[in-house]
């Protein structure tokens, strides 16, 4: 039996020889081939972020979106079913008194039903707008609001997601807050959603308001799941959702984020896991 190299030199020669490196017109040649690699891996990285966007900028739409559909949608089968109402009551052309209290109690009930849906069909209108500037005000659309209406509508437009959910208002003396009405409900509207969405089992919900100083402080509490403190750094991140443990929520909170900063406002959360999560929107009076 032959002798056994030693480890060291059985790898040395089982390794070809190193080539000595081009020089000249082939170094330059080569030099020029990694670059053009090294650019196709950037272009095809490029490509791929720019769909990953793209897919989040589609997802968010359709979420934004999805929420006053659904409150429209909803509130088209209380409208067909009033309009059934009155026409069974108006059926034989005479009314009696009992029917003319239920005429007045269905008409009651249309009025609420129709100005839910014109706040929905102006948030959809807005929301559309608001896409070609991802968030950035219109200065000929800024003016003073009773930011309390705001979250009325935002409420009333959120009626059937907090189904199951107390919600109380806290209300303090605001004065009128001159802003972009169409933005600033629609950071409301993503809140208050995201809230509901975190107690599927139901749950509380608090929107509180105070000036203080300078400031207008709206906070957005809810008793929902909570978000995990290492987490917290990231929701403002576009895509970014603790739902079922992946990302997919869309551009809400980082559309809401450049809104509020294009207010020169802030907007910030604290949250404890299994208890719920504040957000709390500070806008300049």
């Amino acid at each position: 039996m032959g002798a056994h190299l030693p480890v060291t030199e059985s790898r040395k020669r089982d390794r070809p020889e190193r080539l000595e490196e081009p020089r000249g017109e082939a170094a330059h040649s080569s030099a020029a081939g990694r670059r053009q690699a090294g650019g196709a891996e950037r272009t095809t990285e490029s490509a791929a972020e720019e769909n990953a966007t793209l897919g989040a900028l589609v997802a968010g739409i359709a979420h934004e979106l999805n929420t006053p559909l659904g409150a429209i949608h909803a509130n088209h089968d209380i409208i067909k079913r009033a309009l059934l109402k009155l026409r069974d009551i108006l059926a034989d052309e005479v009314v009696t008194p009992d029917e003319l209290v239920e005429v007045r109690r269905v008409v009651r009930a249309m009025r609420t039903v129709l100005r839910t849906n014109g706040v929905a069909v102006e948030r959809m209108v807005g929301l559309v707008r608001n896409l070609r500037n991802f968030g950035k005000p219109n200065p000929a659309e800024i003016r003073a609001v009773d930011l309390h209406e705001e979250l009325d509508g935002t409420l009333a437009l959120l009626s059937s997601p907090l189904q199951g959910v107390g919600v109380t208002r806290d209300y303090g003396d605001m004065p009128p807050v001159v802003c972009h009405p169409l933005s600033i409900n629609q950071v409301f509207v993503n809140l208050v959603h995201n809230a509901a969405q975190s107690m599927p089992r139901g749950g509380s919900l608090t929107l509180a308001t105070r000036r203080e100083g300078d400031s207008a402080r709206i906070r957005i509490a809810d008793t929902g799941k909570g978000i995990r403190a290492d987490l917290l750094a990231r929701i403002f991140e576009p895509g970014f959702t603790t739902k079922g443990g992946r990302v997919g929520m869309g551009l809400g909170l980082a559309i809401s984020r450049q809104i509020i900063d294009h207010h020169k406002g802030d907007i910030s959360v604290e949250s404890e896991l299994g208890r719920g999560s504040t957000f709390t929107v500070s806008l300049p009076l």
